[in-house]
């Protein structure tokens, strides 16, 4: 079996999806996707990877029965589920997800919860769109767009803030685990394109602890570099309007 994974390490959910696939310790052939100029739209993306024309999106060759046949997944939380189940380290896998039903229930609900509480109120695009594309509006649109954004977030962060305190004396895992899960990877991923570009969630102080924790951990840290270089090119050239050190205290 060969798996092909198509994505960008701008993405959240594709660094979530590659992180698990070296977590895991599953070989992989690297394809980026250029989806900001719109290759995900092209014919052959559509056509060959993935007929959602999203990223990430896993291709699994399988050369089992002499009649090689591939096989796309699309969609993040279907890709990192499908790796859990067919990863060779099954005692590695389950301790990302679970494979027990009262153990698995949390992970399957802070990942159904990650979607609407916080990719909703992804930033980071808003932010990136406004650096290069309109800098003459910075400070208006940072009102007008970036506000409610934060406004959003600062109640998600309360709840998962008030989730990881409910475990303060473990390890800092959104599920009370010794080891995180696929439910902490998700939503790490998200919430760290935030940070990369200088925010800080100082009024969150159980978020904070956990996701420096996670971006510690060496393979998150690996496939974050290119979200922190481009996070610190924008709070270079444009920090100045952004509110850093205030929107999240």
């Amino acid at each position: 079996m060969t798996l092909h994974l198509y994505a960008h390490r701008l993405s959240q959910p594709s660094r979530a999806a590659e992180i698990l696939l070296r977590e895991l310790d599953m070989p992989y052939s690297w394809h980026e996707v250029d989806f900001a100029n719109g290759e995900t739209r092209e014919p052959w993306f559509a056509d060959e990877v993935n007929a959602l024309k999203t990223i990430p999106a896993l291709v699994i060759e399988d050369e089992s029965t002499g009649n090689p046949t591939a096989t796309s997944i699309g969609e993040s939380h279907a890709v990192m589920r499908y790796l859990c189940r067919v990863a060779p380290d099954r005692e590695l896998a389950s301790r990302w997800y679970p494979t027990e039903a009262l153990q698995l229930a949390p992970v399957d609900t802070w990942m159904a919860w990650h979607h609407n509480n916080v990719r909703a109120y992804d930033m980071f695009h808003d932010i990136m769109n406004l650096h290069l594309t309109l800098p003459m509006l910075k400070y208006e649109l940072q009102a007008s767009a970036l506000k409610p954004l934060q406004e959003g977030l600062c109640g998600s962060l309360a709840t998962l803030d008030a989730q990881l305190a409910q475990h303060a004396a473990g390890e800092p895992t959104l599920c009370g685990g010794p080891h995180p899960t696929l439910a902490d990877l998700t939503l790490a991923c998200e919430l760290y394109q935030i940070v990369a570009v200088g925010y800080r969630f100082t009024g969150f102080a159980h978020v904070a602890a956990w996701l420096d924790h996670m971006a510690r951990r060496p393979h998150f840290s690996d496939v974050s570099q290119e979200i922190v270089e481009q996070g610190r090119e924008i709070r270079e050239q444009s920090g100045a309007y952004l509110d850093l050190d205030g929107a999240f205290s």
